[in-house]
């Protein structure tokens, strides 16, 4: 399951997918991974929670989809996955990431993996193809 969570810059939304991902890991029944392009919130997170900061990989644009669906792929154990920051680490807008989301939600189904990503937008601006989600 995808779900989405939506504000404008400076709105909090990096604060909130810390929250539930801190939330979720003590229920989660395999592991939770953290993507960011970031190290700076490494403490705020629990620890169960693994950070993955793309920034030392030099995974940026077109090569963050095949980098994520890579890390789902290559973890058998992966029931919840974090992503903060979708829109900034590849440089493009939600509007223009219909294929990233569409595959991201597919192969979350298939795999049930719960999935949570922050868009930088509000709900009511959010692309036609994005408000299938659940968003929180």
């Amino acid at each position: 399951m995808l779900t989405l969570i939506c504000g404008a810059k400076g709105s909090g939304k990096t604060s909130r997918i810390i929250d539930k991902a801190n939330k979720d890991v003590n229920a989660a029944k395999g592991d939770c991974i953290y993507v960011s392009d970031t190290e700076r919130y490494m403490y705020d997170l629990d620890r169960n929670v693994k950070l993955v900061d793309v920034g030392q990989y030099g995974i940026v644009g077109d090569a963050f989809g095949p980098f994520v669906f890579g890390v789902m792929a290559g973890r058998s154990d992966l029931t919840n996955l974090y992503i903060d920051g979708v829109s900034r680490i590849t440089g493009k807008s939600p509007e223009d990431l219909k294929d990233f989301y569409t595959k991201l939600a597919e192969i979350a189904e298939r795999d049930s993996i719960a999935v949570v990503a922050t868009v930088s937008a509000a709900a009511d601006d959010l692309p036609d193809y994005l408000m299938k989600y659940k968003i929180i």
